[in-house]
């Protein structure tokens, strides 16, 4: 499964390096490229990542009360179906795997000029971690992602129409409504550095040990209660809030803040998504108390990282070494999640 998701990395990151020259050809090769990673996610054998047998425990026990109140009913209702048809959990891989892809690829094409290039970034992250992995959260950030669009335009209703396709899939989606009250408002100096402070701010809420389970919020209080007492009794590990990945994807977004001003003539949605990559860091280590709740909301929010890393090129002249730059950082990101944290098994 490495291999395979390494080669189709490879074949995006070169056609990345020339997709500005080349014809419209070009969009063969990225809807094959997109049927790769389709195939790839359907055809893994059960236990290659960490969620597969968790999936088919669902699948096999649809019908199970335990699962109505925690699982999605979209999910249930596909394992419903391809129970009865195929008894074979690989058929609900595809149709998550199928939406998930198709919709990112869409979403890939409206919010970047460089399609390929964003892949390449995807492929070594957000596919890895969502449409092999998460394969709800792959479909559900999907939605997101083409939300951002109608979101920055003003197309409220729209907007709200993905969030809520996208709540179908995965029930965290609905904490992407707060994203409609963000604007894409031109950030000044001390704009940008309120967002690094506030992205920062997340560290000052970690060492004070403030439990977010205790809020007294009814329903929410008792979700974020139950995994903190599952933490408790140790079935989820501490949070490290000073990983590998984490600090280097501060270390990114500084650096696309300090180079604001170049980036901004190329993203016309870059003040928008800078905002939410800020309220992505800061969720890891203000949440980091229930590591469920850290993970996924940070994860969610984080979804604009694939837009976002790419816009490196524009900072570093030539232009080859610029790609070769977001490759190099994105193929690196890859090692770390899938060997570090053995998201593959093999």
């Amino acid at each position: 499964m490495v291999v395979a998701i390494s080669l189709v990395f490879f074949i995006a990151s070169f056609f990345a390096l020339f997709e500005e020259k080349l014809a419209k050809d070009k969009w063969y090769v990225y809807i094959l490229l997109g049927i790769a990673l389709i195939v790839i996610a359907t055809v893994k054998p059960l236990g290659v990542d960490n969620d597969s047998y968790t999936y088919e425990d669902y699948f096999f026990n649809y019908d199970s009360p335990i699962f109505e109140n925690t699982v999605e009913f979209s999910y249930l209702w596909l394992s419903k179906l391809f129970y009865h048809a195929f008894k074979d959990v690989h058929y609900v891989f595809f149709v998550y795997a199928l939406l998930g892809v198709t919709i990112k690829f869409l979403a890939f094409k409206r919010l970047s000029p460089m399609p390929f290039l964003v892949v390449s970034v995807y492929v070594c992250t957000s596919y890895v971690l969502h449409e092999f992995t998460q394969i709800r959260a792959g479909v559900a950030t999907g939605f997101i992602l083409l939300s951002l669009k109608p979101m920055i335009e003003g197309r409220k209703l729209h907007a709200v129409g993905y969030i809520l396709l996208a709540f179908v899939f995965h029930y965290s989606s609905i904490l992407a409504l707060p994203l409609l009250l963000l604007s894409n408002n031109e950030l000044t100096k001390r704009d940008r550095m309120k967002w690094v402070v506030f992205m920062l701010s997340g560290y000052v809420i970690y060492f004070l040990h403030i439990q977010l389970a205790a809020l007294p919020i009814p329903y929410i209080g008792d979700k974020l209660e139950g995994y903190q007492n599952l933490k408790d009794q140790g079935f989820m590990d501490e949070v490290n809030v000073f990983n590998l990945v984490y600090l280097t994807k501060i270390a990114i977004f500084c650096y696309l803040m300090y180079f604001y001003d170049t980036i901004r003539e190329h993203n016309k949605y870059f003040p928008f998504m800078m905002k939410i990559f800020s309220l992505s860091l800061f969720c890891f280590t203000a949440l980091s108390s229930v590591p469920a709740i850290c993970f996924r909301v940070s994860e969610l929010y984080g979804i604009v990282s694939l837009i976002l890393y790419t816009n490196i090129y524009y900072t570093i002249r030539p232009s080859w070494l610029g790609k070769l730059t977001v490759i190099a950082i994105s193929f690196t990101l890859f090692c770390i999640t899938v060997f570090y944290n053995k998201l593959i098994q093999y």
